[in-house]
């Protein structure tokens, strides 16, 4: 006799994998259990493959990066009570990155909410307006086909987390009679895809695209053969996988610190930008700002301090008379920043930045790269140059530091490619546990790039970095944790190296690339101060270059 929790579990199975599932993480538990052995058994068929982690917010930023680097819905699996609270981090970051993250929340029967009862919190609807759907199903649930509506709508229209809580009822394992049940083949749906009405605008001669995150490589391209007709640069940020087009401008975040950029006359955005002050300060400042929020995208619109004249679903058609001294006013200028970056940055002793830069460099033509928020990405903005074959990820969606080795370790199993993390070392703490693999656990080709300046540096350049704040400023925002980073890598079984060196570096990197699972680099690159200092005085030379 199958149970009312074997079938109603057997049934969210079947319409994960219907949805396009092929990857699932679960967090052991007792209430999941009815869902677990259900993907156990999908897994054993060869359906689905499960990836097991015994913290449930690594659990769903594990989710998140396999979701990320395949654009196919991946559920996760956890039990009752504070368990579900621990995947709030990731399910704000899927849903503001649109990101097909399925939270399968197993529950205590409705009965027991409320009454002190163990492991039974009120947690359907806990994550509020960051899922598209929530779905509370009790352990008779009969309606199927509402089951199925809540787990598609994960990857129907624009993309996102969505919450399927399930009242598991006692119960929970399968009868011993009714073990062999194998899911039928995935019927999969056709998603439908965006209509979308191009439009035709007539834009200035002196204009300048700037792209962001985004997860719409043909608009990105699109963007590029637009740029190529006009002669209008592309100022890129590292995830919008923009730094391999012929007007891509390396250094254009440097240009506009420096103040030497030349004026334009019109902006057009696509995907998440505004990693530096500068360019929010040019979006507030341009004559006209057009922004493009493709279907891709999360909900919120792509216009950051409210300076969009019009926000278009697609790339327009661009209509404009061309200046041919535009484009090569800014390849000048980038050339010379350029020169100056590379002369700051030529010492073999590591900073933040050179580290950066020689990741981005090293990494080959065939490789992924993650970056985490605050510094990483920034010095790649910066400092990186335009390059051919990588492609880079990160977590823009909320600029959180956290879950980050747990999000690389996903989409690197996600696409079994060759894969490098660079992140900061706050940020490496922030996420230990995504280092501590079960046995048995597939571990994907992943380097783990730390930059390791003994605390936070990038509060150095924000106001309470300021000489009038030093009093606290070490302790609420420096940080220091005094740590032997690689030490505690190798303490979790991970092959560590700790490298003071650009040439340390490279031949850390390359001694590191075909060796299989997961390596860390621990890079110490000094004085926070100096680094601030190195920064400044970069922007300055460019200034009087």
């Amino acid at each position: 006799m199958t149970t009312n929790a074997t079938a109603l579990a057997r049934a969210i199975v079947q319409c994960c994998l219907d949805a396009g599932v092929e990857n699932v993480v679960i967090a052991p538990g007792s209430r999941n259990a009815p869902l677990s052995w259900a993907f156990a058994q999908a897994e054993k068929a060869g359906l689905v493959k499960v990836q097991v982690r015994i913290d449930e917010r690594d659990a769903g930023f594990l989710a998140l990066g396999i979701a990320k680097a395949t654009a196919k819905p991946v559920p996760v699996v956890v039990t009752s009570g504070s368990a579900v609270a621990n995947l709030m981090p990731a399910v704000v970051e899927a849903f503001h990155s649109a990101v097909p993250v399925i939270v399968l929340s197993a529950d205590r029967p409705a009965s027991a909410r409320g009454k002190s009862s163990p492991q039974t919190i009120n947690q359907f609807g806990m994550f509020g307006t960051f899922v598209k759907t929530q779905l509370d199903a009790t352990s008779d649930f009969v309606n199927g086909q509402e089951i199925c509506d809540a787990v598609f709508s994960s990857v129907h229209g624009r993309p996102g987390p969505v919450q399927l809580n399930v009242q598991f009822e006692l119960p929970l394992m399968p009868d011993v009679a009714d073990l062999t049940w194998q899911p039928s083949a995935p019927r999969l749906k056709a998603i439908p895809g965006t209509e979308c009405s191009q439009q035709t605008i007539e834009v200035p001669a002196r204009g300048a695209f700037v792209i962001g995150d985004n997860a719409d490589p043909e608009a990105v391209a699109e963007i590029n053969q637009v740029s190529l007709a006009i002669g209008w640069p592309i100022l890129w940020e590292p995830t919008a996988n923009a730094h391999m087009f012929e007007n891509s401008i390396s250094h254009g975040v440097v240009l506009l610190q420096a103040d030497v950029a030349p004026k334009v006359d019109a902006v057009v955005t696509l995907g998440t930008v505004g990693l530096s002050r500068a360019v929010l300060s040019l979006l507030k400042s341009a004559p006209v700002h057009f922004a493009i929020h493709s279907a891709s995208a999360g909900t919120d619109l792509p216009d950051p301090v409210s300076s969009a004249k019009e926000i278009f679903e697609c790339v327009p058609m661009m209509k404009a008379v061309i200046d041919a001294d535009w484009l090569s006013q800014w390849k000048a200028l980038d050339y010379k920043a350029s020169a100056v970056i590379t002369n700051a940055l030529a010492q073999d002793t590591l900073t933040g930045p050179s580290a950066a830069k020689l990741v981005w460099d090293q990494a080959g033509e065939g490789d992924q790269l993650f970056v985490a928020a605050s510094w990483p990405v920034r010095h790649l903005e910066a400092y990186a140059a335009n390059r051919d074959g990588l492609r880079v990820f990160g977590n823009r969606g909320a600029n959180g530091i956290d879950g980050l080795i747990s999000t690389a370790i996903g989409i690197g199993l996600g696409t079994n490619k060759r894969t490098v993390l660079l992140m900061g070392d706050i940020a490496f703490l922030h996420d230990l546990g995504g280092l501590n693999f079960g046995e048995g656990q597939t571990q994907p080709n992943l380097t783990v790039v730390v930059l390791d300046n003994n605390g936070s540096g990038i509060f150095s350049q924000l106001e309470q970095g300021a000489d009038e704040y030093q009093e606290h400023y070490e302790k609420v925002f420096g940080t220091p944790h005094g740590k032997d980073l690689w030490v505690i890598a190798e303490s979790l079984g991970i092959p560590a190296k700790q490298v003071t060196t650009k040439s340390e570096l490279k031949f850390a990197l390359d001694s590191f690339e075909k060796m299989p699972g997961i390596k860390v680099v621990v890079c110490l690159t000094g004085s926070r101060r100096d680094e601030n200092d190195l920064i400044k005085q970069i922007v300055s030379n460019v200034q009087n270059s």
